[in-house]
């Protein structure tokens, strides 16, 4: 069995691992509305479709918190991860004005104090797919949480 604290390479080749969700830093605030669309289109396709981009010596989240909080909320062991570098991304900021380099986003995250939802915005430009296909089996995914969001639906 694999200890939760360690992540399961997948596609080292291409940088794609699986984390548990709790290793991951979050750098913004999610917005629940978000959140929610994410969870339906998620459990609609049965399959988790694009990884989280991670930096990958801190684990802090670049793009992706909407579905982290998903993972959390329907008890995944595991999450499909994309291992990125600032060389490999372009960062900027949604907010007019505000400029932000990336030793502040991993700042943020190492100490726990999130941005507000959707200020930051990181490009990727490095040749690495941005695309995965797991099933919800494949990272544990709690089957009641799957029949209450149906209902709910």
């Amino acid at each position: 069995m694999t200890d939760a604290g360690c992540a399961k390479t997948v596609m080292a080749h291409d940088r794609m691992v699986l984390l548990a969700p709790q290793q991951l830093l979050p750098t913004e605030e999610f917005i629940e509305e978000r959140v929610l669309q994410v969870s339906r289109d998620i459990i609609r396709e049965g399959f988790w479709l694009e990884p989280i981009l991670v930096e990958r010596t801190s684990l802090v989240i670049m793009d992706g918190h909407h579905r982290r909080e998903f993972a959390k909320r329907h008890s995944l062991l595991w999450v499909p991860c994309l291992l990125l570098d600032y060389s490999q991304v372009e960062l900027g900021s949604w907010r007019a004005g505000l400029d932000i380099c990336p030793e502040d986003v991993i700042a943020r995250g190492l100490q726990r104090r999130p941005y507000p939802a959707k200020t930051t915005r990181h490009v990727v430009h490095a040749e690495v797919s941005r695309r995965c296909r797991y099933a919800l089996s494949e990272l544990v995914l709690d089957p009641a949480a799957v029949d209450q969001q149906h209902v709910s639906s």
